[in-house]
């Protein structure tokens, strides 16, 4: 009797976490979807398919978690049940989503370095003549990263950079400066 009791004690704390936890990823899907835009900063990729994965998932933890709570709290074999066959499936699916991750690791990492290489090409091409959303995305993920250029500030050609680098890559550059020196730029090991 007090095994059982302990037992569903923690099976109760655990799933008030999951309730809880289910709720904040709720409040943080939807906070993203509303105003999110004003507090992450732009690099080109669109917040709602984040925000909408985050809202599914907490409501998902919320219906799981109910059943886990409110059968340890009732005793009902039959809520345990669906909670148990529940768990299952994400077990399952997480292996699946495992699987193919690794299956198709080459793509993933070749649709992520293609989304992230071809603003910096284009900038780099186009000079300041580039399209304003490559520019923003340039800037935003060299000062995210504290990074320069794809490979270094050796990267940076055009004749619009005059042997010089953007502004985003330096970390002491003036708000209304272009360009800064090389010499100034994050280094490549950083």
């Amino acid at each position: 009797a007090c095994i059982q009791g302990c037992a569903k004690i923690i099976l109760i704390l655990i799933n008030v976490i999951a309730l809880l936890a289910g709720i904040a990823m709720v409040g943080v899907g939807i906070f993203t979807m509303v105003k999110g835009n004003e507090y992450i900063p732009d690099v080109g990729v669109s917040l709602t398919p984040a925000a909408v994965c985050l809202i599914i998932l907490g409501v998902a933890l919320l219906f799981i978690g109910s059943f886990g709570c409110f059968g340890a709290i009732t005793g009902r074999h039959a809520l345990l049940n669906v909670y148990l066959i529940l768990l299952g499936i994400i077990v399952i699916l997480e292996i699946a989503v495992l699987i193919f991750g690794f299956i198709n690791k080459g793509a993933v990492e070749k649709n992520i370095k293609a989304a992230i290489t071809e603003p910096f090409a284009d900038v780099n091409e186009a000079g300041f003549d580039a399209d304003v959303a490559d520019l923003v995305q340039v800037a935003s993920v060299q000062e995210l990263a504290t990074c320069c250029g794809i490979d270094g500030p050796s990267y940076w050609t055009n004749a619009d950079f005059n042997g010089k680098v953007p502004a985003s890559c330096c970390k002491d550059a003036a708000e209304d400066e272009q360009l800064c020196a090389v010499a100034d730029a994050i280094p490549t090991d950083v």
